[in-house]
């Protein structure tokens, strides 16, 4: 095992696609069965992650498994004793909880001819939020799908070794309340963000056009971003209401977010 624990194809990956997981040492492993293992993300209409395994020449594994924090089957590979690569998705974006690579955790099991290879493998993501940027601000932002409905921006970067799926926002008290009285709303997003990077992700249809407001003055938001391996982020951003004294009013951000808390939901790490 101690070759497998200092093995540089375990500990990243050298084109920059994604970080390879951790493998630490298990009294139970032998050493020289998995040469490889990285996890590569593939951005999309439907993001998902893949896991690619080298094996030794000789190690003759005919199964392989993987086994997330929840003690579930992620997904499994059958090769013949004579191959040494495979792949298999270890997360996509339509997957519960409960059946893709887990933050933190898993093992990963190989079996072949009178072998059974138990390694345990770290899967670690972290999104960062770092800035709200209206429609005016950024040009990367999409056009409004309809008249009266703009979108805001989340510029976020993964700080972790490997990749992440934005997922949802959850909006209370957004700046839409005149408009359709509704104190809570979800934004669907289902972007990739690759290790290392920085993304602009669009919450559609945030800045609903309101048709007058009787006086200046503002408002504050709290909003929740949600991913599929990051623990949730709660922030407040200021809205600014501007009338024209007749039946307009621009709603235009104020200020910057304020981060409120970082929710733990890595339990099944533990």
């Amino acid at each position: 095992m101690a070759a497998l624990a200092g093995c540089s194809n375990i500990g990243g990956s050298s084109n920059g696609t994604a970080g390879g997981p951790t493998a630490t040492q298990s009294p139970s492993s032998k050493s020289d069965v998995l040469k490889s293992l990285t996890f590569k993300p593939k951005s999309g209409v439907s993001p998902q992650v893949k896991a690619h395994f080298k094996l030794a020449e000789d190690s003759r594994i005919t199964r392989i498994a993987l086994i997330n924090g929840m003690g579930n089957e992620v997904n499994r590979a059958l090769i013949s004793a004579r191959e040494t690569v495979a792949s298999f998705v270890v997360a996509r974006l339509t997957d519960d909880p409960s059946e893709r690579i887990t933050q933190g955790k898993n093992t990963l099991v190989l079996i072949g001819e009178q072998t059974e290879v138990e390694i345990p493998v770290t899967y670690s993501a972290s999104l960062e939020l770092r800035d709200v940027v209206g429609p005016d601000d950024s040009t990367e932002l999409p056009p409004p799908e309809r008249d009266g409905r703009r979108p805001i921006g989340l510029l976020v970067e993964n700080t972790g070794q490997h990749a992440d799926i934005a997922r949802q926002v959850i909006s209370k008290d957004g700046p839409h309340l005149e408009a359709f009285d509704s104190k809570t709303s979800d934004y669907t997003i289902d972007m990739m963000v690759k290790p290392g990077s920085t993304k602009l992700l669009p919450v559609r249809t945030y800045l609903a056009e309101i048709f007058g407001c009787p006086e200046n003055h503002t408002r504050e938001a709290t909003l929740t971003l949600k991913s599929a391996f990051s623990d949730p982020v709660t922030f407040t951003q200021t809205f600014s209401y501007s009338s024209d004294g007749e039946n307009s009013c621009q709603i235009s951000l104020k200020g910057q977010q304020s981060i409120v808390e970082r929710t733990q939901t890595r339990a099944q790490t533990e």
